[in-house]
């Protein structure tokens, strides 16, 4: 708009006139959009057209030149001419698919023909101005098809999706997040849901530096986090966020339900735990197998040794029992 503004009041300023103005189409009336700063401007922006002028030229779709509105009978009686405006020259503006925006003119207090180089300017800030409504309309159907796609994945209730504001208010949510956290939307529309009572206390610090953070930047990076639900348990999540519409105090954001990760992930950690028990069992009973195969080696070598010596103190023995002793044998037996 502060572009718009800068054309008509170098219009002004170029062609010498008290009156310069951008007008734009409304139902049942023809509003002043932008107008000049000049001096002596009686078109005030925000104010209602109800001059002949603008309504001619729209109606014919061509530029309209009235060098002196005093000279014509048809454009005498009009509340410009009230006003002190009595020339007038305009041309209409145009959205991309041909339909009428509104228009652009200039008006002067005295009698004006408006050479054909007053058109041509004027002519060339309305294809300016008609290259801004290219880009707005366009930016308008990106934004109505991301509204759109946005709007078919909050229905879908894939996963959670709520809209926030900065003062802890849930402001709506699509049923996903609602089953989430256990509430309905009855409790929704009575203002019972507020973010700031779903954060558990030692989330708060984090998630009030994530807000800080989406207001500023306009987007945040997902992070785990839990929610209460209503009857007091907790819920692990994945939330990320970014800000929506013209309010800076508002952002939208994505829940995922990490509740069958997080079972997981502890299943995971216990099967872990028991395969490290069963690796100490096994290594133990390793262990224990190698120290009994160990013991039992070493009690066969020490009892074959014994059992000879006992064979041979047996036959001592019986050589000494004889009469005479053999003594002789006895030191064989020994020896």
């Amino acid at each position: 708009m502060r572009k718009w503004q800068e054309i008509v009041d170098l219009l002004a300023e170029i062609m010498q006139v008290p009156s310069a103005s951008i007008m734009r189409v409304e139902p049942a009336r023809l509003k002043v959009l932008v107008s000049s700063a000049s001096e002596g401007n009686p078109c005030a922006a925000g104010s209602v057209d109800t001059g002949p002028y603008c309504a001619a030229l729209l109606k014919s779709r061509r530029p309209l030149r009235v060098a002196d509105a005093l000279e014509n009978r048809a454009w005498r009686s009009n509340p410009h001419v009230k006003a002190g405006m009595i020339s007038y020259l305009g041309v209409p503006i145009s959205w991309p698919d041909g339909q009428i925006f509104g228009t652009i003119c200039v008006r002067d207090n005295k009698k004006n023909e408006y050479s054909e180089a007053y058109l041509k300017l004027l002519l060339h800030f309305r294809d300016v101005l008609q290259a801004d409504l290219k880009s707005l309309a366009r930016l308008h159907g990106e934004i109505e098809q991301r509204e759109a796609m946005i709007r078919r994945l909050v229905e879908a209730n894939i996963i959670g999706i709520f809209v926030w504001d900065a003062e802890g208010r849930i402001l709506e949510a699509n049923d996903a997040f609602l089953r989430l956290i256990q509430y309905d939307r009855e409790d929704l529309v009575a203002g019972r849901v507020r973010w700031t009572e779903l954060t558990p206390p030692e989330w708060r610090d984090d998630t009030e530096r994530r807000v800080v953070e989406v207001m500023s930047a306009g987007t945040v990076q997902p992070r785990e986090k839990e929610y209460f639900r209503k009857d007091g348990s907790r819920v692990p999540v994945l939330v990320g966020g970014a800000a929506v519409g013209e309010e800076p105090a508002q952002a939208i954001a994505f829940v995922l339900d990490l509740t069958e990760r997080k079972r997981a992930e502890a299943e995971a950690r216990e099967s872990e735990r028991r395969y490290r028990e069963m690796e100490m069992d096994l290594a133990h009973a390793n262990r224990a197998a190698t120290m009994g195969q160990l013991t039992a080696s070493i009690a066969h070598e020490v009892k074959q040794p014994i059992a000879a010596t006992v064979t041979n103190a047996q036959a001592a023995l019986r050589w000494l029992a004889c009469e005479p002793p053999d003594l002789g044998e006895v030191r064989q037996a020994l020896a």
